[in-house]
């Protein structure tokens, strides 16, 4: 879609309320006019019916309410993907009374990138950072009506002073490139099978029927899970590992515990070349006992 610079800020135009994007409201200052033809408005009835509540999301508006604030955040972040932005958590407020009673969404490229403290000996490098200084803003706040915990926005803007993103740009944005659980598991068992993350994306692209680049994530998404996962695996292993060895002391001190207190219980150990425990038997002094008997 068009993108109308007006006084040095960038302004999509809006979805008209009749739910087509061809039909746009007027923006002060534009003098091109469009129509929408009996026919398209059919279509777009036919198809937004079928479609889910937030498939046709319009603009958010000063007053409107939410169930809950994580509501609020789906509508805006639908809102926010198809009008070609990304959207993220900023400030939340709360009070001992109330709980958490404010909540404020903010344009991805909100606000300014804050210098570090200290310098990252690991990675000196400085990313170039995507903040702007956008004023894209969704302010929520709490209220309780009739008993009933509902939130309205309080404040809204639309206007940024960055150029909006088309539908096949807006899709790489960190915030929309999402693994789904059964691309997951795929993933794993690929990785698990030796195949190169490389190849791994190659593959998902062929058995989804999609062109190379069409995922819904990139090759570095799945890089960073292959790791992640990988590091988890050593952490819990590291973990049970750690665990087998104090389980074993404590064993074994049991076991010394109890010969100290009866004479006929007995206990023996195996270790291997490291020194580590392999087998470990005991027999309590009854058993001992009547064995002998």
């Amino acid at each position: 879609m068009a993108l109308k610079p007006l006084n040095n800020i960038w302004i999509r135009r809006q979805q008209c309320p009749c739910g087509d994007w061809k039909c746009y409201i007027r923006v002060e200052g534009d003098d091109s006019s469009y129509q929408v033809t009996k026919s398209e408005m059919e279509t777009t009835a036919t198809t937004t019916s079928a479609s889910s509540p937030y498939d046709t999301v319009f603009m958010p508006y000063v007053g409107q309410i939410f169930r809950t604030d994580d509501e609020a955040f789906e509508y805006y972040s639908t809102f926010a993907r198809k009008s070609g932005f990304s959207i993220r958590k900023a400030r939340s407020t709360e009070s001992q009374n109330l709980g958490v009673y404010r909540r404020d969404f903010v344009c991805y490229r909100s606000g300014f990138n804050q210098p570090r403290k200290k310098a990252n000996v690991e990675h000196p490098r400085e990313r170039k950072s995507v903040r702007c200084g956008c004023d894209a803003k969704l302010y929520l706040t709490k209220e309780i009506v009739d008993g009933v915990t509902q939130w309205y926005v309080s404040q809204f803007s639309n206007v940024h002073n960055h150029e909006l993103l088309e539908d096949d740009q807006v899709r790489l944005l960190p915030a929309y490139r999402k693994i789904q659980q059964a691309d997951q598991d795929r993933i794993l068992l690929l990785s698990k099978a030796g195949f190169p993350v490389n190849r791994i994306v190659k593959l998902l692209e062929l058995e989804k029927g999609v062109q190379a680049g069409q995922l819904p994530f990139i090759e570095k998404d799945v890089r960073n899970f292959v790791r992640a996962c990988k590091k988890t695996v050593q952490e819990n292993d590291a973990f049970l590992t750690e665990k087998r060895e104090t389980d074993l002391l404590e064993l074994l001190e049991s076991c010394k515990a109890l010969a100290e207190r009866d004479m006929d219980f007995a206990y023996d150990c195996t270790s291997d070349e490291n020194q580590k425990v392999e087998n470990l038997a005991w027999a309590y002094g009854d058993s001992v006992q009547a064995y002998s008997i």
